[in-house]
């Protein structure tokens, strides 16, 4: 009898270990999607803006909405029972990447579990250093580590142009300390954020002589 049990025991033991590796399977398979699917609506947004197609502009920010909006109901289930641990370094990647494109309510909620994946060396030090700085950026607050930059107003003067594409460096605390604060974090120099901005068609600005209100006031859309 004891022998029958600890068999039906051992199947059962199988059976729950072969669901959950499935059903984890199934959520990094998943994962990995959205994170996808994140990147490609902001590349594709970013090509019609150097391209200054103004219809396909207002398109793919529509789609960018509908897609974080959907990734951000997929991500909340996923994690209202704690954050999965045995996940692949881009389905970590993807939840980071939907969590900091959320709205701050949802970055300040899910911020534990990011600094937990990065405790447990599943994202890098940097991810949490950008979640932190876009928070106090939304808070209206100076950040820390400088990654976060406001778009100045694109002007299409005609269609299929070029526009000129700027964005200045949020205002940051501190900022004679501020290459030594990145470099603790495992961020590279301004000057090589600057550089990878400009892959993407940016001129990055970052003046530490320029107040929050400089900021907005250089970055407001103009009244017609």
């Amino acid at each position: 009898m004891k022998k029958a049990l600890f068999s039906l025991l051992a199947i059962i033991a199988c059976f729950c270990y072969a669901h959950a590796q499935h059903n984890s399977e199934s959520i990094d398979r998943l994962l990995c999607s959205l994170g996808k699917q994140d990147q490609k609506t902001r590349l594709n947004l970013n090509r019609v803006v150097q391209q200054g197609i103004a219809d396909s502009i207002i398109h793919y920010a529509q789609i960018i909405a509908l897609t974080d909006t959907a990734n951000q109901q997929h991500v909340q289930q996923i994690l209202k029972n704690g954050v999965p641990s045995d996940l692949s370094a881009e389905a970590y990647h993807a939840i980071f990447l939907i969590i900091d494109h959320a709205d701050t309510k949802f970055q300040k909620q899910h911020f534990n579990d990011l600094r937990t994946l990065a405790q447990q060396g599943h994202i890098p030090t940097y991810d949490i250093a950008t979640l932190q700085d876009r928070i106090l950026m939304h808070r209206n607050k100076k950040q820390i580590f400088g990654t976060q930059t406001v778009a100045k107003p694109i002007t299409i003067t005609q269609p299929e142009s070029h526009p000129e594409m700027i964005n200045y460096v949020w205002a940051v605390r501190n900022p004679k300390h501020l290459e030594k604060r990145r470099t603790e974090v495992g961020l590279g120099s301004m000057e090589r954020q600057a550089a990878g901005h400009a892959k993407f068609g940016y001129n990055s600005i970052f003046d530490p002589t320029l107040s929050k209100r400089d900021i907005k006031r250089l970055t407001a859309q103009k009244k017609k």
